[in-house]
């Protein structure tokens, strides 16, 4: 039947008489996707699903009448309707107009008794599934008819379908008696030792009952188990984790007791080793894929070629890494936090010929989370120590940063005999790049000398942005020659950008003063910046845009004058 009216035009009064008596909603459909109620109560469907509550069901509607035209012949459907959540399944019949014809069955008791039932059996499983590690049956003859779906003892269900459970006895003539898969009554948690399908011995609880039949004679049983086997071993095992646990506390309290970061690690690299047989601890923090930040050894650690092939192979892998180079054993394991590798941890042992043992491996996956968290907290440290370094719009080092490097450059230089120079460096008419071009381009100017600076000097020398639009530049062993040389670069460098980006008739420029460090006169830090910037003033006072030396310290801060 594909057509209510075939090889005529569908009356709709015809289809309303015909449908009157129908108590199920029938509706008609035409090509511009309006809906019409035939009887009673599809009048009162229709009005809904031609307003807005039914724009989310007529898009499927509408589908499955291009289906049913397509194909020639009537389409099913089920629609949950809209606000009442009642499910009507609709056939959906095409008609010779183009129209279709859409009679409703209630299916609301229907889908939810085969909901109810599918919740049932998954209630049912759920409890199963927790409550043990596998069901099973057993049939008239003894033999498994039926195992849970996860499978039994490493076994997968059709490997025990149609088998004897003796054939997983290890000790068939121990067992109790009756065995609990030919339970004649109840049973509750009867102890059987099992083989494994790897062949390892298992231990099972099996609770039981019998399967009853009509005519009383034996039908099979049917029960649950759980493996035990750990449970046999825990006694042993106990006391070996107290005795992890007390190391492993021990241990954090090493982490936790030091404030330094360089404490802490040797203090938990010194318990961790002392705990262990290894010879040798290295506790390693760094940045992912970056620069490593501390680094400490307890004992005697082998060659350093050695421990970074170690430390290497530990970051690529997960997990704990046993290895050996050449005669040296090591154990090691990768830290994190969040998911992020920051760390690692390495056990060395100059014997390679015995492995390590397990609870030297389980103490070192115990204690990995607490050294994850305070190698992030250390990582957090040397974070917030840069960014309070660190300029933030040029990248280079702020005042305080500079200061404190050059008091320890300048004390190392005292006991070796080295000298050096120091460059002050203040930029000529920048207020007017802001007023001319906005801030931005006074941005770029900043960030901009900051490359000439950096890109003019070695790596190792001390590189910063004193604030505002004022600079310096430690030049490590530099004479007035080098000196002189480095700044004439600095000022060649900004008169090419200043005309690339400002123009030639913009008198964007730098004064730079210059003090020479001189070994052995005990000059202090403030001493040599006082003279720099002293110079610097006196460049400007030159005409700016020039280089001007700062006199020698017992001097004062006087300056020659000289460019």
């Amino acid at each position: 039947m594909t057509s209510v009216a075939s090889n005529t035009k569908t009356d709709p009064g015809f289809l309303t008489d015909a449908f009157d008596s129908y108590a199920s909603p029938v509706l008609r459909l035409d090509n511009n996707a309006h809906v019409t109620g035939l009887n009673a109560a599809g009048i009162d469907l229709a009005a809904s699903l031609n307003g807005e509550p039914g724009i989310p069901l007529m898009p499927a509607m509408v589908q499955l009448a291009v289906k049913a035209r397509s194909e020639g012949r009537a389409q099913t459907r089920l629609f949950t309707l809209p606000g009442s959540g009642q499910q009507i399944e609709f056939l959906m019949l095409p008609q010779s107009d183009g129209s279709q014809v859409m009679i409703g069955r209630d299916a609301t008791l229907e889908s939810n008794i085969r909901m109810a039932l599918t919740e049932s059996r998954t209630r049912f499983k759920d409890l199963v599934d927790v409550a043990a590690d596998f069901a099973w049956e057993t049939d008239e003859n003894g033999l498994f008819s039926y195992i849970s779906a996860r499978g039994a003892l490493g076994y997968q269900p059709e490997e025990l379908l149609g088998q004897s459970p003796e054939s997983l006895l290890i000790a068939p003539e121990t067992a109790p008696v009756p065995l609990p898969f030919h339970a004649d009554r109840t049973l509750r948690n009867v102890e059987l030792w099992v083989r494994t399908q790897k062949g390892d011995a298992a231990c099972i609880l099996i609770s039981a009952i019998p399967i009853p039949s009509a005519d009383d004679q034996p039908a099979g049983a049917r029960g649950i188990a759980i493996d035990v086997s750990e449970e046999r071993h825990r006694q042993s095992e106990l006391a070996r984790l107290k005795i992890r646990e007390r190391l492993v506390a021990y241990i954090v309290d090493a982490l936790r007791n030091e404030v330094s970061p360089d404490d802490m690690l040797h203090a938990a690299a010194t318990a961790l080793g002392r705990s262990t047989s290894a010879e040798s601890c290295i506790v390693q923090v760094r940045e992912q894929n970056g620069p490593t930040l501390e680094f400490v050894a307890y004992g005697a650690a082998p060659d350093p070629d050695m421990v970074n092939h170690a430390l290497d192979h530990i970051q690529r892998d997960k997990g704990l890494v046993s290895d050996h180079i050449n005669r040296y054993h090591y154990l090691g394991i990768s830290t994190g936090y969040g998911g992020v590798k920051n760390g690692s941890i390495l056990l060395w042992r100059s014997d390679a010929s015995t492995g390590w043992d397990e609870d030297e491996r389980a103490l070192l996956k115990a204690v990995e989370p607490q050294f994850g968290i305070v190698f992030r907290q250390i990582t957090d440290q040397h974070e917030l120590e840069r960014l309070s370094r660190t300029d933030e719009l040029t990248g280079l080092g702020n005042r305080r940063a500079f200061i404190e490097d050059l008091k320890r450059e300048m004390q190392r230089y005292e006991r070796n005999g080295v000298g050096g120079a120091l460059l002050y460096m203040d930029l000529d008419n920048f207020k007017p790049i802001n007023d001319d071009f906005g801030h931005e381009k006074g941005d770029e100017a900043l960030t901009q000398i900051g490359q000439i600076i950096t890109s003019s000097t070695r790596p190792y020398d001390l590189v910063c942005r004193l604030g505002g639009d004022e600079f310096a530049a430690w030049l490590e062993g530099a004479d007035e020659k080098i000196a002189k040389s480095r700044a004439d670069t600095f000022l060649e460098k900004l008169d090419a950008w200043r005309r690339e980006n400002l123009g030639e008739s913009n008198q964007f420029g730098m004064s730079i003063g210059i003090a020479l460090f001189a070994a052995g006169q005990n000059e202090s830090v403030d001493g040599l910046i006082a003279r720099a910037d002293a110079a610097m003033y006196s460049a400007k006072k030159n005409g700016k845009n020039g280089i001007v030396f700062a006199a020698a310290s017992d001097q004062g801060n006087k300056t020659d004058g000289s460019q």
